[in-house]
């Protein structure tokens, strides 16, 4: 969980990568996410990974230097898995940008945290504005993700589904069998990317021929 976590398991997945001669390899993250005046459920294609600052870039500590790296994802890649999203008429499925931060509480403008520095208003303000820079989720992963990907000439995308609109609150309100629900829906679209690169979208087949990354 986290840019941490998922910094380490990358560098360790690129090596093994490497070691095996992989090439073409495409790696997708799915997982769950805050919305930002979307409908909750609904599942979000990141065609930029953002920072708190609604910059396209990762900053990186390397010994003591900050080290900026973009965090542009492959668009090609983002159009293919929308184009993808047609199959499905169950929810809906849209291409935004992803706000990443270092923190779930303070650092995504949250009330309910053991500790607040800020008001609502101001918490309100802030997301406003990140909706009007064109974010429409918020996770804690993406930015370095998409920034190691493109280093490393990796092909990749994130896809998140949304749990709750962040403008209306901060806690997640619905029953837990619609949260398992929501789930499923990134499994279900990157199912059919799969199957659609295969050539076997109307077969009944299990497929696992890519890297899912899901918290």
């Amino acid at each position: 969980m986290g840019i941490p976590s998922i910094s380490i398991m990358l560098h360790e997945l690129i090596k093994l990568l490497h070691h095996a001669k992989c090439q073409g390899v495409t790696i997708i993250r799915i997982g769950t996410s805050g919305g930002l005046g979307i409908e909750p459920g609904s599942v979000v294609i990141t065609d930029t990974a953002l920072d708190s600052f609604f910059k396209p870039q990762f900053e990186q500590v390397i010994l003591d230097n900050v080290v900026v790296r973009s965090t542009e994802l492959d668009k090609d890649l983002a159009e293919e898995l929308l184009n993808c999203s047609k199959e499905i008429h169950d929810f809906p499925t849209m291409t935004g940008h992803t706000m990443c931060t270092y923190d779930f509480y303070e650092g995504q403008g949250r009330l309910d945290g053991a500790l607040c520095s800020f008001s609502s208003e101001k918490k309100l303000e802030y997301l406003k504005r990140a909706y009007n820079a064109g974010v429409r989720n918020i996770e804690m992963e993406s930015t370095v993700f998409a920034a190691m990907c493109g280093l490393c000439g990796l092909k990749a995308a994130v896809v998140c589904v949304t749990l709750l609109n962040r403008l209306e609150g901060d806690q997640i309100t619905v029953p837990h069998e619609v949260l398992l629900e929501y789930q499923r829906r990134p499994q279900q679209l990157i199912s059919i990317f799969i199957k659609k690169r295969l050539g076997l979208y109307n077969q009944n087949k299990l497929l696992d021929n890519a890297f899912f990354l899901s918290n």
